[in-house]
């Protein structure tokens, strides 16, 4: 693992605790770790505690604080973003943080689930898709709705341009789906017409995939 990689691991232990996911990293690291690097990981745990600690200031009386550790904190902070408090019920998705998903698509295409309740009764996503790939025929059970950001979408024989909108309601066929010169769209889907199982599962495979190759990769480095 890269250093950072380190820390960001040392950072979610100290604050959130390691999901399954993060384990799994963990234990790969763990066994061909450096010294070095388990040092860092150390005290970096110990740098998220004293800023902890740093945080109840306010409401326990001064707490002191180390000259290096308070070095530690001043760089993370720098190199983080820090984010506003938002209301409840508001998300955020930077675009730093965004998580695409492969799709099983002739030519090659991704998407990027920007919400997806299904109390909200639809789904909203991002759509990448490759020059020349083909998506196949298929019904809606639902109402989808799409607007073209850019590229270009062949869709029943009508060819879509950026800034270009469709809609089809519940009961309507599409043909195939061609894009010649790749496209990005937005996408509307009710729920009726939104895999949200299959979504998921595709998102969650794919990312345990990522991990466990860059634990590996690291590894054997």
């Amino acid at each position: 693992m890269k250093r950072q990689e380190i820390e960001d691991l040392a950072v979610q232990f100290a604050t959130e605790g390691f999901t399954a996911e993060h384990q799994l990293a963990y234990d790969g690291w763990v066994l061909t770790a450096e010294d070095a690097d388990k040092q860092a990981f150390t005290s970096m745990v110990d740098t998220c505690s004293e800023l902890s600690l740093a945080s109840a200031v306010h409401h326990f009386g001064d707490v002191q604080i180390s000259p290096v550790v308070k070095s530690q904190v001043l760089a993370r902070v720098k190199s983080s973003r820090l984010e506003p408090q938002l209301e409840e019920g508001i998300k955020l998705v930077r675009a730093d943080g965004q998580e695409w998903i492969n799709l099983p698509v002739k030519g090659g295409a991704k998407l990027l689930e920007l919400s997806a309740r299904k109390s909200d009764g639809f789904a909203v996503s991002m759509i990448e898709v490759a020059p020349g790939s083909i998506f196949p025929e298929h019904d809606h059970h639902g109402v989808e709705m799409a607007y073209i950001i850019e590229g270009d979408l062949e869709a029943d024989g009508v060819l879509l341009k950026a800034g270009d909108f469709f809609r089809a309601d519940a009961g309507t066929h599409h043909g195939e789906h061609v894009s010649p010169s790749g496209c990005r769209a937005i996408i509307m889907n009710a729920n009726e017409n939104y895999r949200h199982n299959t979504v998921k599962t595709l998102g969650a495979v794919q990312k345990a995939y990522r991990k466990i190759k860059g634990v590996f990769t690291t590894s054997n480095k």
